[in-house]
Parts: structure tokens; C-alpha cells; sequence
């Protein structure tokens, strides 16, 4: 049997909601619930997706920019603020990205000037992430190139209810995502 396929139904699955530190057992293939065929089909498009579509928008932001999708998420997500900064923390949260791993991320970034950090005058403890004007500037300069390729690489396959149910679907696994780390 493939490694990917049905033993039963979905709904009789346990739902993980806690990360566990206790060492891991490894499951024997009794103790498993293999994919039914719709759920092998999905997932396994989504890992070609996935890859595929961030390879290829990772290497235009490169080629337009010289950042890569996770730079550019970082400096959106900061756009998007009202007075374009956040705490290293809540960065890290919106990204599921660790702080050591997005610490390395922003010196980069930094050093490109692109952003800056500060500390919080609430809280002197905490660090802001600021988009600088050179990182606003370099945002608005590839963001139309790079939204046209999400659009054709992406959208222009799908009609509007299938972005819909894309969405809403991907918004459960994300909320699922976030409380288990």
C-alpha cells in the first residue's frame, strides 16, 4: 500500500492541537490512518504547488529585487502596518517563522537597509522591525511585477469560488498551524 493511501475515514482522525517534548514514537503502518484518494490527490498537489510556485516567485523577487519571498513577506507584512514597524515577536508570529531564524533574516535586510530595528519605548526589552524608506521605495518598485506573476502563476488558473474555498480552506489549516506552535 502507498505510503499515502487510505485506511479509513477523515472524521474518526485525532486533531493534534499541542506540540508534545516528550521523544516521539514512531507510528507502526497499523496505527496510522492512511489518505483516502481525494486526500492523497490534494496533498500531494499542494507539495507540487508549493514548491513550484515559491521557487519561481522567490526567483523573480531575486531578479527583480534581490530579496527573496521571505524578505519580501517581511517587508510587507511591515508595509502593512500603519506606521510601518512590529515587534520582532508578532513578525515572527504572522511569518510562523523563529525568531533566531528572522533575527538572521532582519540583519540582512538591515544591512541592505532596508529595514531597522529599534527598541519599543513601551517596552525596553522588545525590538521594532521599521521598513525604511529605502525598503518602502524597493517594495513599491517590484510590487506590481511581482503581484503580476502571483496572478498568473496562481489566480488566472482558478475561478472565483475556487479562490474562495482556497482561501477559506487554507485559513483553518493556518489558525490549525498557529496554536500548535
Amino acid at each position: 500500500m502507498s505510503p499515502v493511501a487510505s485506511r479509513g475515514p477523515a472524521a474518526d482522525r485525532p486533531s493534534p492541537t499541542t506540540r508534545s517534548t516528550e521523544p516521539a514514537e514512531l507510528p507502526t503502518s497499523a496505527d496510522v490512518e492512511w489518505l483516502d484518494d481525494d486526500e492523497r490527490r490534494a496533498w500531494l498537489a499542494l507539495l507540487e504547488v508549493g514548491t513550484g510556485l515559491f521557487e519561481l516567485l522567490d526567483q523573480d523577487l531575486k531578479r527583480l529585487g534581490g530579496v527573496t519571498l521571505e524578505d519580501y513577506e517581511v517587508l510587507h507584512l511591515l508595509s502593512d502596518t500603519d506606521d510601518h514597524r512590529l515587534r520582532v515577536g508578532e513578525l515572527a508570529t504572522r511569518m510562523m517563522a523563529s525568531r533566531t531564524r528572522l533575527s538572521q533574516r532582519i540583519d540582512r535586510l538591515a544591512g541592505r537597509g532596508l529595514v531597522r530595528r529599534e527598541r519599543c519605548p513601551e517596552d525596553g526589552r522588545a525590538i521594532h522591525v521599521i521598513l525604511t524608506d529605502e525598503g518602502r521605495a524597493l517594495l513599491e518598485r517590484i510590487a506590481p511585477a511581482h503581484l503580476r506573476s502571483v496572478r498568473t502563476r496562481l489566480f488566472d488558473h482558478l475561478t472565483r469560488t475556487d479562490v474562495s474555498s482556497m482561501g477559506r480552506s487554507l485559513d483553518k489549516v493556518a489558525l490549525a498551524l498557529r496554536r500548535q506552535r
